[in-house]
Parts: structure tokens; sequence; C-alpha cells
């Protein structure tokens, strides 16, 4: 069952890894949800699953990835909702939601490759965090027209 769930976590991570920023940009693009953010919504999906499946395997060294995981999910359902019925600020749910999932991605990413530098962790949540941030409160004037 490890083995399963481990070849199904590499791989959901690598899709995320790829479609989190297309996932962004196209959704904010379209100003609705598309198909490039209902993929990235079933790789984070799996991905976390299939973390959550793992981490009693060795919960010694890996019982930060159920929070990080939760958290993960959490954001990108966030961000679909937000795409779902764009109005308002819906852009910010998002920019938030689906920015948040792939912090959360590359923070776990971090945490698996740099285990003894855990100051390394930080780089992904301050930077993804205050470029998102900026985003919100700075938007393309595209995301905030009432209707096109």
């Amino acid at each position: 069952m490890r083995d399963i769930a481990l070849i199904l976590h590499v791989s959901a991570g690598a899709v995320a890894v790829v479609l989190g920023p297309f996932a962004i940009v196209y959704t904010l693009k379209a100003r609705r949800l598309n198909w490039v953010g209902e993929s990235y919504h079933w790789a984070i999906a799996l991905l976390c699953v299939s973390a959550l499946v793992m981490v009693p395997y060795d919960w010694a060294r890996l019982w930060m990835f159920w929070p990080i995981s939760i958290a993960a999910y959490l954001f990108v359902y966030l961000g679909q909702r937000a795409a779902e019925a764009p109005g308002g600020l819906w852009y910010r749910g998002v920019l938030r939601g689906y920015g948040g999932s792939w912090i959360a991605l590359w923070t776990a990413i971090l945490v698996v490759s740099a285990p003894d530098h855990p100051w390394t962790w930080a780089i992904p949540i301050v930077a993804g965090t205050a470029l998102i941030e900026v985003l919100c409160f700075r938007p393309a004037p595209a995301w905030t027209e009432a209707d096109r």
C-alpha cells in the first residue's frame, strides 16, 4: 500500500507543481473555473490523500505532513470555490486559494529536500505570501471588471 501511495504521491506532486501557476493564470484570465483549475484541484487532492496514507508508515519523521496536506487541500478548495462564483473580490480567493496550495506544496518539497535546514522552509511561505498579497491589493484591471 505504501509503494502505491508513494507512486501516486510523486506523480500527483509533479502534475501539481506544473499546473499550479497555470491554474492561477488561466482562472484569473477566464474569470471562471476551467479545466486547468479543476485538474490542479484533483492533483492536489490526490497528493494530499496519498500523503495522509504514507504518514503512519513513518510517523516520527513525517507527522508534519498531515497539517500541511490538510492546509494545502483547504487552500485549493477555497480557490476552486472562488473561481466557481466570480464577482466582487473573487480574484482574492483564487490567488489565496490556488496560490496558498502551491506555497504549501513547495513548503512540503523543502521539508523533504532540506530536513536539516528548517529556515529554508520559510522561503516559499514568506515570498509566496508577499507576492499573493501584493496581487490581491493591486489587481489587474481585467480581474475587477464587473462583467465582460
